[in-house]
């Protein structure tokens, strides 16, 4: 596969962006024209999947479009939008039903014209709000990712009928971190988005692949867990001495926009050591089909690792910990007992470390067990009929719950 790299200079960076502005002025002066959505088309649909945020955000409902697209006919689907700029994006990714509700009162009219069972939520945009006010449906929260990150649980989780998660890992974490979260709502589905029949990247006939896949830095420093500022010169450097393997960077899509200098840095020191064959830049595309083909995985605290986990629990992971505390990292993220560790004590003999794993994995039978406890024994390949009959049964418990208000009002 031919390598994947951005070209980077000051007058195309400029181009790109006056370009922006200039489509965003466009579409304010002259905003398209979107198909009407009549009471048939709304009659259709018996689940709304609700992404308020701009194109900046659009990759947390993007990984969800495949299994959107694979919804049975009793739970046919459409994508609730509320940025005209995202509408026109997501039309271009998918041919499920994208409905623009540009204002409150908009909004409140395609719910009640629509009367959809389920409302689906990827994120906690605190424009969720303005659609859980809806009360004829059942409210799921289902996250855009499964990962040990801190923004991964919220006490906005409590405002949503349903949260489905992975596995009982993400159980413990709401409950270790949420005070009076009620547990009963926290229903496991595996992870669906993986179950789509990916292939993997082709491999090459006499090589192993290492693949680095870092995180971004977060909004702050304490959803900070990216290790490219700290290690990733090294990491590159270590993966490149091994024999017999060719190395794949797969950086999360906000690093290519980061401002961080030392993040910047690190990864045009990345691209340029990577820019020939064997080896490859993949700034975009499927990370699945990376993480599928891959031998060993170097990464952060990120939903990547826990989805390498899922796929191939008998790959290889190489977890970084950029505060250099074992003992904190191992209580906030379980699959550091089943990954060898990068931190400032050892990321200097990080070369011989991997030479070492690839001729013989000593954490193999321990990482089938983390695996167990984050999915909850929810192979790969069975997650998607767990989460459609899940949302069925949310909207059956929810209409019976429904049906007893009403008798208890016409009671009174």
């Amino acid at each position: 596969m031919a390598v994947r790299q951005r070209t980077r200079n000051p007058l195309s960076r400029l181009f790109r962006v006056l370009w922006r502005k200039a489509r965003t002025l466009k579409l304010l002066v002259f905003p398209p024209t979107y198909d009407p959505f009549t009471a048939e088309s709304a009659n259709s649909a018996q689940v709304a999947y609700f992404f308020a945020d701009s194109p900046s955000r659009i990759y947390q409902i993007a990984q969800w479009l495949p299994v959107i697209e694979k919804s049975p006919a009793d739970l046919k689907a459409v994508i609730i939008t509320r940025s005209m700029a995202t509408t026109e994006e997501l039309k271009k990714l998918t041919n499920v039903q994208v409905i623009h509700a540009q204002t409150f009162d908009l909004l409140m009219s395609l719910l009640e014209l629509s009367k959809f069972k389920a409302i689906i939520y990827v994120n906690n945009s605190y424009q969720n709000f303005q659609a859980l006010s809806y009360q004829s449906a059942v409210h799921i929260h289902v996250n855009h990712g499964e990962s040990d990150k801190i923004s991964m649980v919220s006490n906005q989780a409590k405002a949503y009928d349903r949260v489905f998660v992975a596995g009982l890992a993400a159980k413990d974490r709401y409950l270790k971190a949420v005070a009076w979260i009620d547990a009963n709502k926290l229903i496991t589905v595996g992870r669906p988005q993986l179950d789509l029949g990916q292939k993997p990247l082709p491999a090459h006939p006499k090589l192993k692949t290492i693949t680095y896949a870092p995180t971004w830095e977060g909004e702050d420093e304490a959803n900070n867990y990216t290790s490219l500022d700290l290690y990733g010169k090294k990491i590159i450097d270590a993966a490149l001495t091994q024999n017999n393997c060719r190395t794949i960077y797969k950086p999360h899509p906000r690093i290519l926009t980061s401002k961080d200098p030392k993040v910047v840095a690190a990864n045009k020191y990345i691209l340029s050591k990577l820019n020939k064959a064997p080896h490859q830049i993949l700034l975009e595309g499927d990370v699945i089909e990376v993480l599928l083909g891959t031998d060993v995985l170097i990464s952060d605290i990120s939903s990547v690792t826990l989805d390498y986990l899922y796929l191939k629990p008998s790959g290889a992971i190489f977890l970084s910990d950029r505060r250099t505390d074992l003992a904190s990292l191992e209580a906030e993220s379980p699959v550091a007992s089943a990954a060898t560790i990068i931190d400032l004590n050892s990321v200097d003999n990080l070369s011989a470390q991997l030479e070492k794993t690839l001729q013989k994995d000593e954490l193999a039978a321990k990482r089938a067990e983390v695996c167990r406890y984050y999915f909850s024994g929810i192979a790969a390949g069975e997650s998607s009929k767990t989460y459609f009959s899940a949302i069925s049964k949310s909207i059956s418990d929810h209409e019976v719950a429904l049906n007893e208000l009403t008798r208890t009002r016409r009671s009174i």
